[in-house]
């Protein structure tokens, strides 16, 4: 099990930061002796720390039903009596309640709201944790850049990133990938002049040399550095040569770059 982080995010709250499986990340936040996770790949390194840390498991937050977000479940709902929470999709293992477009789930002192994000897969949903500003993106933001589009379409996911850039710009984004350096590298192909950028990529890659995770990332951040969030912004369309389009074609413009990068 590598723990990557533990972190207070409140008074007796903790969130612990997991990479598993090859890249990903899985997280589990706990108050009092309790404990939740988001998006676990797989059951191992999630039970030796809910056994580390004499954790009850009695949650697990689904974004999307990919197996690197999902193939723990079987083992943890065998091992624990925690309750699967996810989208409607019956590819989801376990799932015993489905949750859409602005509801909010209560556990303990964690109010999480809930934003429908399709474009990567359909349905895609992501969890913000409204009173922290911690947001739990699965594939759908990733630090400097977003998901592959699978089952939306680039106009979906243009609207469900716009649904993150409206949120506050102090939100720390947990991910579900460390895809961070080659994101960056991508987006300074992209505006070779952003010094804000720049200095992003060499921070990120000394992180990575060192062997420390470039997540999360803030909001704020994004909106400086993240091509996709980017659109809008006067820098990059001249940047690109492209300002007599919609954000949504720019955005699916900048997702094809990507995706041939």
């Amino acid at each position: 099990m590598t723990v990557i982080e533990k972190k207070e995010v409140g008074e007796g709250l903790y969130l612990y930061q997991l990479q598993i499986l090859e890249d990903n990340y899985t997280y589990l936040l706990t108050w009092d002796k309790n404990a939740l996770v988001v998006d676990p790949g797989e059951a191992g390194p999630i039970l030796d720390l809910l056994e580390k840390e004499d954790l009850t498991l009695i949650n697990i937050l689904v974004t999307h039903y990919h197996n690197d977000h999902t193939g723990g479940i079987e083992t943890l709902t065998k091992k624990t009596e925690c309750h699967v929470i996810g989208p409607d999709d019956n590819r989801v293992p376990k799932l015993e309640q489905s949750v859409d477009e602005g509801e909010e789930l209560v556990f303990g002192p964690f109010a999480i709201k809930v934003f429908s994000t399709p474009g990567h897969t359909k349905p895609h949903i992501v969890y913000f944790f409204s009173e922290l500003h911690l947001l739990f993106s699965g594939d759908l933001i990733f630090a400097g850049g977003c998901g592959k589009i699978f089952e939306g379409t680039p106009q979906e996911m243009w609207n469900s990133l716009e649904k993150i850039i409206a949120l506050p710009d102090d939100t720390m984004i947990y991910c579900g990938h460390e895809y961070t350096v080659k994101n960056l590298e991508f987006a300074v192909s992209l505006e070779p002049n952003n010094e804000a950028l720049q200095k992003r990529l060499e921070g990120a890659r000394k992180r990575q040399a060192e062997g420390h995770p470039n997540v999360p990332s803030t909001l704020a951040e994004e909106k400086e550095t993240n091509p996709f969030l980017r659109v809008k912004t006067e820098a990059l369309q001249k940047a690109l040569g492209i300002t007599d389009t919609d954000p949504a074609s720019l955005f699916a413009h900048i997702r094809k770059l990507k995706d041939e990068f």
